[in-house]
């Protein structure tokens, strides 16, 4: 393209630069002169290209006259002087055009037309004068849009109606299966919506309102995860069905504004929403479970006062089970969960607050349950624990496949886990959990119990949590190393070859127990000199002055009082506070004045 010229029209290098600065008499001295105006640029664009795009009918007129000239030329990209004169919402070269017999309907290699063009351009006299000279007003684009789906997703509410009117059909579906509908819903388009909804009741065919994309998404499921909720009672007042699902996630417009944290539009789709299919299991798209994810409660709220039962235990799903049945070693310990399980360590705990305050136990209520207690510590959700303790969860669980109290066992685990970081890192904690070998950076045998602020064990058994099942048996009904609970025995033999934290884990248990003694299988796990200094723990559980001391814990850390700094501060005699920090306990007294939470949190 020739970008400069001269101001006198006898310098002109073309008709073309002529045409496109709309001088009329230069052009007009050039072709009485000779000069072609079949010529093209690097572009493929003609004098009629360059008068029809910059807006000057005088000269477009003029070389329409022309013999040589063809209203229909295209250039590179297929594009004629009609399909620029749309674009840029020049009417009067169109109606020259037109008036040539120019054709309405000659595409570029997309598809475009004059019409998709004037549409896109917002000229209505345009649009009109197209239309009426016989544009195909359900002319499709490389992606099957039609002018229709153009005007709403510009939001043209007069050009939907217009297009409507003179033709343009409503269930031609574009990429992706997406009708005008589904693209006004999607867009939140509300008075484009409300006309093409019109315009299917006045033909009799309300039908389309539930026309899908191809994956099974409707206009209403869309509109709702949009948070459009002007679309979405509109939809709803026009038939549109509330219960059709997503194929892949088998979620519905309900879900799916839980889900996007719309609350308007599940308040309007909850009256239209077959809430029994939520009966049976908590699956991941369940709205309550998706609701828990999200700070506000209001949608929680709605759901729970819409009769969605939040208390009733449910099937877990495959994905679920999956998860949770790393829990244990032999069979799950549970086939069904409560809400209270899915609440996930990413999310406020704001969601499961309101569940526990409606009435929801934290506690089993049928024998295939798994326990939330036990979710919540495997998940590393510290603050959901303290919750469920707060609410009465009890810290006390069996099961019939693994040996003594699984909260103590799993608690021990997730506190070494937790805490081993003092002496080797995170990765080589889960290692060692998992019996493989891995060397201490520190042969601190106390290190690992120098952060108690979070410590699970403290906490079940500063709420009642016995710890004495766990020496009762001398060998487990599990003795594999895989991920999960097991007996002590199976837990201690994961730390075997890190025999310093065999005792000190013993040592920890020993401490919060009464009446217990070491099985001689585990004795054989530690290191041959601390056998001596761990008999001594066990014997002293046989003591009234221990038993007396876990009574006073008990009471203490029940209120959450109990810290060395806490025990230190108290009037109290030396012989007596020292007791208290387990000093007496000689070789593992450090040891255990660690494992308290560092404060009262």
């Amino acid at each position: 393209m020739q970008d400069k010229y001269e101001a006198d029209p006898d310098n002109y290098a073309t008709t073309g630069v002529a045409a496109r600065v709309g001088d009329l008499v230069g052009l007009q001295q050039l072709v009485w002169n000779h000069r072609p105006v079949d010529v093209f640029d690097n572009r493929g664009w003609s004098p009629i290209h360059e008068a029809a795009s910059r807006g000057f009918p005088g000269c477009l007129e003029f070389l329409l006259r022309q013999p040589t000239v063809d209203p229909d030329w295209q250039n590179h990209e297929k594009e004629t002087a009609m399909l620029l004169a749309a674009r840029e919402g020049n009417y009067q070269c169109l109606r020259a055009l037109l008036n040539v017999q120019a054709d309405v309907d000659l595409a570029t290699n997309e598809g475009y037309t004059p019409l998709w063009e004037a549409i896109k351009c917002r000229s209505v006299e345009s649009i009109r004068l197209l239309v009426k000279k016989g544009a195909d007003v359900n002319m499709r684009v490389y992606n099957n849009y039609t002018p229709l789906h153009l005007a709403v997703e510009q939001g043209h509410a007069n050009i939907v109606g217009y297009l409507l009117q003179h033709g343009a059909q409503q269930d031609i579906r574009a990429e992706h299966g997406l009708t005008p509908i589904f693209l006004a819903a999607h867009l939140g388009r509300v008075d484009c919506l409300r006309v093409l909804l019109k315009n299917a009741k006045d033909v009799g065919d309300l039908g389309m309102v539930n026309i899908p994309a191809e994956d099974n998404a409707t206009p209403l499921l869309i509109a709702a995860q949009e948070g459009h909720v002007e679309c979405v009672d509109l939809l709803l007042d026009h038939g549109a069905d509330a219960n059709i699902v997503v194929t892949e996630t088998a979620a519905g417009p309900l879900q799916y504004a839980v889900f996007k944290g719309q609350t308007k539009c599940v308040f309007s789709l909850l009256p239209a929403t077959n809430l029994s299919v939520f009966n049976d299991d908590f699956s991941d798209m369940h709205p309550l479970v998706l609701a828990l994810q999200w700070e506000d409660t209001s949608i929680l709220k709605l759901l729970l006062e819409a009769g969605l039962d939040a208390s009733r235990p449910r099937r877990l799903d495959s994905e679920q089970v999956g998860e949770l049945n790393r829990l244990a070693e032999g069979p799950l310990p549970g086939t069904r969960a409560s809400l209270l399980c899915h609440v996930q360590k990413s999310w406020p705990l704001n969601g499961a607050r309101l569940v526990l305050e409606s009435g929801v136990s934290p506690n089993v209520q049928q024998d295939d349950e798994v326990p939330a207690l036990l979710v919540a510590m495997w998940r590393d959700y510290f603050p959901l624990f303290k919750l469920l303790l707060e609410h009465g969860s009890n810290p006390n669980i069996y099961h019939q496949n693994i040996k003594g109290n699984v909260a103590m066992l799993l608690a021990l685990r997730k506190d070494l886990e937790n805490s081993l970081v003092c002496s080797v890192d995170n990765a080589a904690v889960k290692d060692l959990l998992n019996g493989k070998s891995v060397h201490a950076k520190d042969s601190d045998n106390t290190g690992w119990l120098d952060q108690r602020r979070h410590s699970y064990l403290w906490h079940l058994f500063a709420v009642g949590g016995e710890l004495e099942s766990l020496f009762r048996l001398e060998s487990d009904l599990n003795s594999n190393s895989e991920q999960g609970i097991s007996g002590l025995r199976g837990l201690i033999a994961m730390l075997s070859r890190h025999k310093e934290m065999v005792a000190a884990a013993l040592a920890l248990l020993l401490s919060l127990s009464a009446n217990v003694s070491v099985p001689k299988s585990t004795l054989k796990l530690l290191a041959e000199d601390d056998v001596p200094a761990i008999t001594q723990l066990a014997d002293a559980t046989h003591t009234l002055a221990h038993q007396c001391r876990l009574r006073i814990l008990r009471i203490i850390g029940s209120k959450g009082n109990y810290s060395q700094d806490a025990i230190t501060s108290f009037s109290l005699p030396d012989t007596l506070r020292d007791y208290l920090l387990f000093s007496d306990l000689e070789s593992y007294s450090r040891t255990l004045s660690k494992m308290m939470p560092l404060d009262s949190s």
